[in-house]
C-alpha cells in the first residue's frame, strides 16, 4: 500500500500492520524468480514478504525507510535503511521487487525516482516485479468494508476523486484498537504503466494478473 499521510496513530498503526498475514503473493509472481535469487525487495515493511523470499531459498536485501519496520524483518535479511530514490548500494540483483502499489504515487518525479532506482540495482538480465492498484477497482471503489486480512478488519471510509487522483482514508481494526491511513493514488492503466517503465529503462510489461507486473532491463 502507498505509504500512510497524517496518521493519528503511529504507534497503533506499526501494531497493526506486523498483523498483517502473508497473502499468498509468491503464488502470483513466484515463477518470475530465478531459483535462489538476490532480491532487492524495496518497501519491506515489516517483513511480511521478505519471509516469504527467504524461506522459498532466495537471498534478500530489504530496504526500507523507517527503522521500526526494520526492526521486526528476519535477521538472515540484508537489511538496509532508506528511501528508494536516494538509494544506492553499488551491487546488482537479479531482481528488484517494487509492492505494496507504490508505482501509484501520484507524484511523477518519485515514480521515476524510485523506478531509476529499481533499473540502477540489476544486473542487464535483471527483472523488475512490482504491484499496483487493480486500475477498475481504484476507478470504482466506494466508502465501505472490504473485508478481513488475518486479525485485522479493513474498511474504506473516504473516497474523494479529482479526475485519475483517488484520495482513500481506510480504517484498520482489531477488537483492541484502530488505524487510519489516508493516501492519494493515481489511476495507471497498463499504457500509463509501460510508459513510465520505458522512459526508466525497462521493456516491455508482461502483466500475471490486473496488479502484479514485470518488466526486464532493457540494454539497447
Amino acid at each position: 500500500m502507498i505509504a500512510a499521510e497524517g496518521t493519528p496513530t503511529p504507534a497503533a498503526g506499526k501494531t497493526l500492520y506486523r498483523l498483517l498475514p502473508y497473502r499468498g503473493e509468491l503464488a502470483i509472481f513466484g515463477r518470475l524468480l530465478p531459483r535462489r535469487s538476490a532480491i532487492l525487495e524495496l518497501g519491506c515493511g515489516t517483513g511480511r514478504l521478505t519471509e516469504a523470499l527467504l524461506d522459498a531459498g532466495h537471498k534478500v536485501t530489504a530496504v526500507d525507510n523507517s527503522p521500526e519496520m526494520l526492526r521486526h524483518v528476519r535477521d538472515d535479511a540484508d537489511k538496509v535503511l532508506a528511501n528508494i530514490e536516494h538509494l544506492e548500494l553499488r551491487r546488482r540483483f537479479d531482481v528488484a521487487l517494487l509492492a505494496s502499489c507504490l508505482v501509484n504515487t501520484p507524484i511523477d518525479s518519485m515514480r521515476r525516482a524510485q523506478l531509476s532506482a529499481c533499473r540502477r540495482h540489476l544486473t542487464g538480465a535483471g527483472t523488475l516485479i512490482f504491484e499496483r492498484f487493480d486500475p477498475s477497482w481504484l476507478r470504482g471503489v466506494e466508502p465501505g468494508a472490504v473485508g478481513r486480512l488475518g486479525e485485522v478488519a479493513l474498511a474504506v471510509e473516504r473516497v474523494a476523486r479529482d479526475g485519475e487522483l483517488v484520495s482513500l482514508s481506510l480504517r484498520y481494526s482489531t477488537d483492541a484498537e484502530d488505524w487510519r491511513q489516508h493516501f492519494t493514488a493515481v489511476v495507471l492503466d497498463d499504457a500509463d504503466v509501460q510508459h513510465a517503465l520505458t522512459e526508466c529503462g525497462f521493456g516491455a510489461v508482461e502483466w500475471v494478473d490486473a496488479r502484479w507486473g514485470s518488466a526486464r532491463v532493457c540494454l539497447s
